[in-house]
């Protein structure tokens, strides 16, 4: 259950971090998703499928709400390994369809803190 607490702090956590570098104008999610920086984003990812599965395999009954979430950081980390032309061939579609150039930001904290909220009320959503 502490597991379960943490890992939804850590999302919220990283959802208020971006927000907060976002009020001085640094695109955080806008660097992570650069072509030079892709290692990195790779790392930040396999760490939260690591998390995750910890989480997931600690959790008693198993905690399918965490299952879901490292599934995603799962093809987070696939995608950038094995199609990272794609993923970025994407990313540039999207940015040619907004005008807003912190859209990725806030759609970033937005999809964050759901998680966040997710995981610490998923006792409640599995019903343990």
């Amino acid at each position: 259950m502490h597991m379960i607490i943490l890992l939804g702090y850590l999302y919220l956590f990283y959802a208020i971090l971006i927000l907060a570098l976002l009020t001085f104008n640094y695109h955080l999610m806008g660097w992570l998703i650069m072509q030079k920086n892709k290692k990195i984003y790779i790392r930040l990812e396999a760490f939260f499928v690591f998390i995750t599965a910890f989480v997931l395999f600690h959790s008693s009954p198993l905690n399918w709400v965490v299952g879901i979430l490292m599934l995603f950081h799962l093809i987070g980390v696939g995608t950038l390994l094995f199609n990272a032309d794609s993923f970025y061939g994407s990313i540039e579609e999207f940015y040619e369809l907004t005008s807003q150039k912190n859209i990725l930001e806030l759609l970033t904290v937005f999809t964050l803190t759901l998680s966040g909220f997710l995981v610490l009320y998923s006792p409640l959503i599995i019903g343990s």
